[in-house]
């Protein structure tokens, strides 16, 4: 007789193909991830196995959202908690604040990861009380999966044995009676060969080995230094259009520079101090008195994950960082404060001597009711330079503090675009979800993301065969399902518009007669705003927008710019092919797109004098 087996992640060998598998979320089907059949089981699989899936709870917004609301309201205290114990550990008398420009990017992405993993396991038990069942683990060293830095935990999440060794954290905790665990004896190099590599089709990473690219860190590198020094202004990671930023450059006597390379170090470990700054922090932690069980699991084993760059890198990092630090500036960046955490270090230090923070938006699109980052930019900003107005209630947050908020135009290279031709390509803009949540969704979860692509590819083959001779598909990042290679075998490897420097969005955008976004996002945004025939679709209840974004959408939906539903959307396509410019171009289809930039993309004919106004008038801040 068949035993109940529970599988938590995509690892093959720790499937018992005999059992009944009963399967924690969609990561876990290592066949779905297996395109290229590189991820073999050491195993013979027989050709019918018993699968029981398990619906992933963030399908339901209603318990995403609670679960938002429950994780928002521990973070303050967490944060409160875990800034005190590094000052002590690092011999520092820095307030919460301080921390929190450091740690709480991290924090705000790392809690809402752990508790998805903690309901997942909680949920599945709590519905199957009766049933006896077992798991397989393997003996892994909690120290070979420590992050160096913020960066690696986003690069480290998808990677099967962490999230094994997390799953196995927890039923110990949870001391589940229904759950036997047996341990399996695995040779570690076949696991090595298993683990999924993530790929990126980006060739902007300033780590690709692109010669366009090496060549700007090289100059970059060259002048940051000196650059930093003289510039009482920084413009860090900025997207700005050349000419324009030369010009603010030239207007607020800058050198011209982005900093590509002066926050991307590495210190030498074997360097730092041999004190085990980690078991004090365990030790510390342990002797929080909290009754809510989540919180107590969370700092009884936050010391396994916290990244080194909080804890024994922390040190070294800051004395690099402090030269930089101690002179007051103007600093404006997009995207260092997000998961740099040299940069962020810098950040809280050079506030101490009165430099201010601006940060600048550098993506948007139809506005969630969830904020991922919890708050962390308008908490660590001086100001924030948003996009259009709409961000005023984004989130549906009242108490969001209005008077930080600067609107100002987007900057991103395609506002400068002229549509001077008429492209002939029928192009989709696409999207991949990440295998293991990392942080809050405020997007598709994994399971809706492999639905939504399936049915995507049954829409592309009922199109007419001449729309569909025409079709494109370019996306970002495979994370593991690869859809790229899964459009390809179905439609051909020329249908790939593949993103590189010398393909940038701007140059399909312009090829394209149709734009057909399913995402809405970015892209979205620079195609309306580009003026090129655009629609979206997406599945709505996926996405946990605001009032304003429901009711941005309505506008669209009644105007057939956006679709819930595909057939409509074929239908529509195949309908206005031959005359899409027709209706593009009528009066109602571009008020109703008029309304979106509006809201979520205001670009103004003035865009970079008011840029430079306002760069120029900063140093007063």
């Amino acid at each position: 007789m068949k035993k109940n087996f529970l599988v938590t992640t995509g690892l093959a060998n720790m499937w018992e193909f005999n059992e009944n598998n009963f399967l924690l979320g969609k990561r876990c089907e290592f066949y779905e991830f297996d395109v290229s059949n590189e991820r073999k089981p050491t195993n013979q699989m027989p050709k019918e196995i018993s699968i029981i899936r398990n619906v992933d709870h963030w399908n339901d917004q209603e318990k995403r959202i609670k679960d938002y609301e429950y994780i928002k309201k521990i973070l303050e205290y967490l944060l409160e908690i875990i800034s005190e114990k590094l000052s002590i550990i690092h011999n520092v008398n820095e307030d919460k604040e301080y921390w929190r420009v450091i740690i709480y990017g991290w924090l705000s992405q790392y809690t809402p990861a752990i508790f998805y993993r903690w309901e997942s396991v909680r949920i599945f038990f709590e519905k199957n009380k009766i049933n006896k069942f077992y798991t397989n683990f393997i003996s892994l060293n909690d120290a070979d999966y420590i992050p160096k830095n913020h960066h690696d935990y986003i690069k480290d999440f998808d990677n099967d044995e962490w999230n094994h060794l997390v799953f196995l954290r927890l039923f110990h905790f949870l001391n589940i009676q229904n759950l036997s665990l047996v341990e399996k004896r695995i040779d570690k190099n076949i696991l090595k060969k298993s683990e999924f590599p993530l790929i990126s089709s980006s060739a902007f990473d300033t780590n690709s080995g692109n010669l366009f690219i090496q060549l700007n860190k090289s100059i970059d590198k060259i002048i940051s230094k000196h650059a930093f020094k003289y510039n009482k202004i920084i413009l860090d990671s900025f997207y700005f259009p050349k000419k324009e930023f030369l010009k603010i450059c030239l207007r607020c006597k800058l050198i011209p520079c982005k900093y590509i390379n002066l926050f991307n170090f590495s210190v030498k470990e074997d360097g730092l101090s041999k004190e085990d700054k980690r078991i004090k922090l365990k030790s510390l932690l342990l002797k929080v008195d909290i009754k809510d069980k989540f919180i107590q699991f969370l700092l009884s084993n936050l010391h396994k994950d916290i990244p080194k760059s909080y804890l024994e890198n922390f040190d070294s990092i800051k004395k690099k960082i402090l030269p930089f630090a101690k002179k007051k500036k103007i600093i404006f960046s997009m995207h260092s404060i997000c998961d740099n955490d040299n940069f962020k270090i810098y950040i809280a230090e050079t506030k101490k001597v009165g430099s201010k923070y601006i940060y600048v938006v550098h993506g948007g699109g139809l506005t969630s009711k969830l904020d991922v980052r919890f708050n962390y930019f308008e908490k660590v900003s001086n100001k924030i330079m948003r996009w259009a107005k709409s961000w005023n209630i984004c989130w549906d947050d009242n108490k969001q503090n209005q008077d930080i908020y600067v609107d100002l135009s987007p900057t991103l290279p395609t506002i400068k675009l002229k549509d001077s031709k008429i492209g002939n390509d029928c192009t989709i803009l696409s999207y991949e979800p990440r295998r293991y949540v990392g942080n809050l969704l405020d997007s598709p979860t994994l399971e809706q993301g492999i639905d939504f692509f399936n049915e995507l590819m049954q829409f592309i083959d009922k199109l007419n065969p001449e729309i569909k001779s025409k079709v494109k598909f370019r996306t970002k990042v495979n994370y593991g399902y690869n859809c790229v290679k899964r459009f390809s075998e179905i439609f051909g490897e020329k249908k790939i518009d593949k993103l590189s420097i010398n393909n940038p969005l701007s140059k399909t955008l312009l090829n394209s007669k149709l734009i057909i976004a399913t995402y809405p996002q970015t892209a979205f945004c620079e195609t309306m705003h580009a003026n090129i025939p655009t629609i979206l679709i997406i599945k709505k209840n996926h996405w946990p927008f605001t009032k304003t974004a429901l009711d941005t959408f309505e506008v669209l939906k009644k105007n057939h710019i956006a679709f819930d539903n595909f057939d409509e959307a074929k239908n529509h396509i195949n309908k206005h092919w031959k005359e899409l410019r027709a209706w593009w171009n009528t009066e109602n289809v571009q008020f109703a797109r008029k309304i979106y930039l509006s809201n979520f993309y205001n670009v103004k004919a003035n865009w970079h004098q008011e840029w430079s106004d306002y760069i120029y008038s900063s140093k007063h801040l």
